[in-house]
This record gives C-alpha cells, structure tokens and sequence, in this order.
C-alpha cells in the first residue's frame, strides 16, 4: 500500500514530512514565543509573554480506485506473446496479468496522488470522490500569513484584448514569448470555457496553457496544462474581451529566481531542507537561459543544467501548478497516511475460481491528508 501513496514524486524526494498511522484528525502545533532579557533577580520573573499556539489538522480522506479487466481479451494481443506455446499454459498468463494491472494501474494511482497532494481534488481530473480535499498549493494560497507575491508585473504578465472561440488571444505584443511557453489566464471577462474534457467545460480563469505563436499580436492555447499526461489538444466554446496572461519563460526567468531570491527570509533559506520548488516549464526556462548566458562555451547547448539558484536546490515539479513558486521546508509541509490500517489495501484477485469469470480485480484503497504549519516560513509566488 505505501507504493501508491509514497511512492509519489514529492515524497521520495523528501519534500513533505510523512506522518503515518493518521486514523482520525490530527492536529499539528506549531508554537512561537519571544525572548526577553532582563535584569539579573533573586527573585524569579517571568517575562511575561504568551506563547502563540496555532493549530492546523490533517484530516484524512479516504479514496480508493477500483478495476476489472478481462483476461480473453488481453490473451489475444500483446499477453499471448509471452506464453509457451500450447492452450494448456494459458493460465500462467493470469499472473503475468496480475502484474500487469499493478505495473500499469500503480504509476498513474501514483501521479493522481501526487496531484491530488499539490492541487487538490479541483485539479486533479481523477478525483471523482465526494470529500473534500483542498491540496497544499491552494491552501497555502488561501492562508494568511503566507509571504506572496504575485506575477502581475510588466516583465510576467501582459493585457489580453480578446480570446476567440478556438483559443487565439490577441495581445499587444507577443515579441516576449515563444512556442512552448505556458501561460497563465486570470481577470478574465467574457464566457470562454475550456471544453476539452466535453461540455459544458470549466471556465478559463485560472487554468493553463501551452501556447504558439500565431502572430506579433497573437497566439493560440494548443494544450491546458492539467493535460500534460493526456497530451489532448485544447478546445474552447464562448469568447472574452479581457484578460491578464501571466507567464515564467526565458525572458525573465532570471529576473523572477532573481526577485525570489531577495525576497527570501535568510533565516529560512540557509536550512538544510528548505527547497524552491517550481513547474517543469520553469526549469526547462531556467536551462534555456543559463546556456543562452554561457558567452563562448562550447558545450553550453549540450550539457545538463544544474538546478540550484545561488547555493538553493530548485526542485523541479513534475504534476504541478504553472508558472508557481513555492519557497519552504519540508517540516513545513506534511502528509498524513495511516498505512497499517483497514483503509489502506491494495490487491488483485483472478476471479476464475471463485465465480468462473476470465477477470483479474485491481483494487487500491488510500488513506491520506495534507498541510503545512508556520504559515510565516512559507513563500509563495504565482499569477
């Protein structure tokens, strides 16, 4: 069971704190006082403070995914091919089946989690469960005490004056972006709906895209950037008139690691674990620039790019917000499983013996929460 709910990128590469055996709420505290120094006394005195105490709770959800494939089926493509021949092996492929289920199903129970964790249930397409399930990035959005800053700047952001019914945006300019870029689309006026999941389709404040340049003023949204798994081509119903297009590339990714860096708090960012973590497409910018900037370097365009940013570790996201930064420690940051306990399982069954049906059952059933403690440790930039 920990494979589905461990195994996720985040969590093997330590950026969260895992805490296990979570049955039922469980609240994490998080205290802060001030130090007074005083005068020398014979006479004990207390300064005279009181310690702040705030509280935040892991309240796990339980999900669970659930399959049956047929074996007939799968014998006659690609599974016959591994089989000795003669009929009277075909069962041995029931537990190359098995695995099958498990290798193939794991990976992407792996991925919805790990979306699940970062963007919460809104975000995550495969999340049809009814709890709630809000995901680190927007809760930390939404909380007070968070240091944020936002791309609505000149370099990271741009006026839309139209967004036609296929995905064309007019801007003033699109000298400053490129093919592959992805933008970020808020303040939006207008009906456009991103249909590409079918209709009626999710209103296009907030969503993502990868784009190509159509023009010097224009350029078309080829692919919503929670499809980045499913590789399905973006479409649209309805039209806006204005809209604010935010974007991290290779013209200012410097500038932005730039201005995130001097708004770190130095206490914060000299710990061991504190990491920046940004989108695949951020990183992919921060390469472009360092080898544009290596001036008579031979190997500038051939060499791996390494991913620190003055002595900090850029995490690089896989399943993760666009064009986002999110500056912490992984003691900030915490997921909650109880893996030991009756909601958490995962097993195949061949049910040929049982009700003499040429099926194999996939079931996974999880256990998990998140959240993040000290609000004020925490950095967050996005559009």
């Amino acid at each position: 069971m920990a494979s589905t709910l461990l195994e996720a990128d985040s969590v093997k590469r330590g950026l969260l704190t895992v805490i296990n055996d979570v049955k039922a709420r469980k609240v994490i505290l998080d205290v802060d006082d001030n130090v007074v120094l005083q005068d020398p006394s014979g006479i004990f005195n207390d300064q005279g403070t009181t310690a702040r105490q705030n509280e935040s709770y892991l309240d796990p959800v339980v999900y669970e995914f659930m399959k049956q494939e047929q074996w007939d089926k799968l014998i006659q493509s690609w599974e016959a091919q591994s089989l000795k021949p003669g009929a009277f092996l075909d069962y041995e492929g029931v537990v190359d089946l098995s695995d099958f289920m498990v290798q193939r199903y794991l990976t992407k129970i792996q991925i919805a989690n790990e979306r699940l964790y970062w963007l919460g249930k809104g975000s995550t397409k495969e999340a049809t469960f009814t709890a709630a399930f809000p995901g680190l990035l927007p809760t930390i959005a939404a909380a007070s005490g968070v240091y944020k800053v936002n791309l609505g700047k000149p370099a990271t952001s741009m006026a839309a004056t139209a967004i036609d019914a296929s995905g064309i945006v007019t801007v003033s300019d699109t000298s400053t972006l490129a093919d592959g870029d992805v933008v970020t689309i808020t303040a939006v006026t207008g009906t456009s709906k991103d249909t590409t999941n079918g209709t009626p389709g999710i209103v296009i404040q907030g969503q993502s895209y990868f784009i190509q340049i159509a023009s010097a003023t224009t350029f078309k949204l080829v692919r919503n950037y929670n499809e980045i798994n499913s590789r399905l081509v973006a479409t649209f119903t309805g039209t806006s008139t204005a809209a604010t297009i935010s974007y991290i590339n290779v013209s200012n990714v410097l500038s932005v690691l730039g201005s995130v860096y001097a708004q770190l708090d130095p206490a914060d960012r000299i710990q061991d674990d504190f990491n920046l973590q940004v989108p695949l497409h951020v990183g992919y910018a921060f390469a472009q620039a360092q080898a544009n900037k290596a001036l008579n370097v031979i190997n500038a365009f051939t060499d791996m790019k390494k991913m620190d940013y003055l002595g900090i570790p850029l995490q690089i996201m896989n399943h993760w917000q666009a064009n986002t930064v999110l500056g912490a420690r992984s003691s900030n940051l915490f997921l909650g499983v109880d893996l030991l306990g009756d909601a958490s399982e995962l097993s195949t069954v061949y049910m040929k013996p049982y009700t003499n049906d040429n099926v194999v059952r996939m079931k996974a059933r999880m256990k998990a929460a998140v959240n993040y403690k000290f609000a004020n440790e925490i950095f967050y930039l996005s559009a």
